[in-house]
């Protein structure tokens, strides 16, 4: 497939580096509000079930409402200034956060949060594949989604350190004002890929979207690799829900222990491996939509046997490494398979397409997977059962390993794009 006119170098790390910064910000305005849920919760006499609404319910629901028509925007405007005002929106609702009056005015806030935030990922996934030739992409989309690595650990050590010397409510505007700063740099120093040009839009409008819902579903690279990524994201979910209290059940760490441990593996290990990844996947894929299964594919298959011998370890430091290594194949699955699924995707529905990604790894994959590895420990019972049960829950990596294979198995990028109907 040609890519007529991409931006120099320079211009696409540079677009690399601001959205980057961008994700980076979705993550701390998703996941700061877990920073602060007690002190939210003695300030205004909640419960903890509203908290966890709060926390989670509030975002989810707005985002998974907003992800379908946010797509259908991205793929007929400038896509940089969509981006651009969504980040505006999200940041400066959580700084609004601040001013709180009471529980409604902040699960509010939140449900604002969630809905701007749904263009995120969607957006820079059809930013990065308008600029970057098919060889770079992953490279590049694994440092745009390293960004969740870093906020996640950002949102915690920062809003911790702020919420215990100045109070809650200033960790929500040092989470928010950064945003409107990246925002302002995203809107005049971020030029939006030739693809995303008037003329071009003009001669090949957005089809609506039941017509991309249907090309999805008959794209085997799309729907496969969707599939593939939702199973991967209810195991990364329940890995990352389910380790500390395994951490602390089966082997005796303290809860301070175990937070150390899981923070090192979900931010500084996870961070290095999906920056990596990416680089690794385009190394082996020399340009090849065909080969970028291999890396996700071994990073999904060595994660079962990590999670089986996690669940067998008989002491404390065998289980550490264990936990490190499973930080590293946890965190390679997120480069490649976006890859494959923009570009398997002609310009003027890959907003649209990655939408339909989002919003399905979102659904199923982040609200399935911890509930299913806390039924199966149920249904186990004992003080080892929750480690076995995210063995069981991590064995369908396997399977999210197959369909990342069968996914590009003898597809090339001119002919994934070919089969579009617009």
């Amino acid at each position: 497939m040609s890519h007529p006119a991409l931006p120099s170098p320079r211009a696409r790390w540079i677009a690399v580096a601001i959205l980057t910064a961008m994700y980076t910000l979705h993550s701390v305005d998703r996941y700061v509000i877990a920073a602060v849920l007690q002190p939210i919760g003695e300030e205004f006499h909640v419960s903890d079930a509203k908290l966890g609404a709060l926390s989670g319910l509030a975002h989810a629901i707005a985002f998974s409402a907003f992800a379908l028509p946010m797509g259908w925007l991205l793929d007929r405007a400038n896509r940089v200034k969509v981006l651009s005002i969504m980040l505006a929106t999200w940041s400066g609702l959580t700084a609004l956060g601040a001013g709180a009056t009471g529980y409604t005015y902040l699960f509010a806030a939140r449900m604002g949060v969630g809905a701007a935030e749904s263009a995120s990922s969607s957006g820079a996934q059809a930013i990065i594949a308008g600029m970057f030739p098919l060889k770079e992409r992953s490279g590049a989309m694994g440092l745009v989604f390293s960004g969740l690595a870093i906020g996640t650990g950002l949102a915690f050590a920062v809003g911790g350190f702020a919420a215990q010397h100045w109070g809650w409510r200033s960790v929500f505007l040092l989470a928010g004002i950064p945003g409107l700063i990246v925002a302002t740099i995203m809107w005049f120093f971020l030029k939006p890929p030739p693809q995303q040009g008037v003329e071009l839009q003009e001669a090949h409008a957005a089809p609506p979207m039941w017509k991309v819902v249907l090309f999805a579903l008959r794209s085997r690279p799309i729907s496969f690799t969707t599939i593939g990524l939702t199973i991967a994201t209810m195991s990364s979910a329940s890995v990352w829900a389910w380790t500390a209290p395994i951490l602390v059940r089966q082997h005796g760490f303290s809860f301070a222990e175990a937070g150390l441990i899981v923070g090192i593996a979900a931010g500084v290990v996870k961070f290095a491996s999906t920056a990596g990844s990416g680089f690794l996947a385009d190394w082996l894929a020399k340009g090849r939509l065909d080969r970028l299964w291999i890396v996700p594919t071994t990073a999904m298959v060595l994660s079962a046997p990590v999670a089986i011998a996690m669940a067998l370890a008989p002491s404390k430091w065998l289980v550490i490494p264990l936990v490190m290594i499973l930080g590293l194949t946890m965190g390679a699955h997120y480069s490649s398979p976006k890859t494959v699924i923009v570009s398997s995707a002609p310009d003027n529905m890959r907003g649209s397409v990655a939408a339909i990604e989002q919003l399905t790894i979102n659904l199923i994959g982040g609200g399935v997977g911890p509930l299913l590895t806390g039924f199966i420990s149920d249904q186990i019972g004992g003080k080892d059962s929750a480690a076995q049960a995210l063995a069981a829950t991590l064995s369908l990596n396997l399977i999210a390993g197959l369909l990342f294979w069968l996914a590009t198995r003898r597809v090339s990028e001119s002919e994934a794009v070919a089969a579009s109907i617009v």
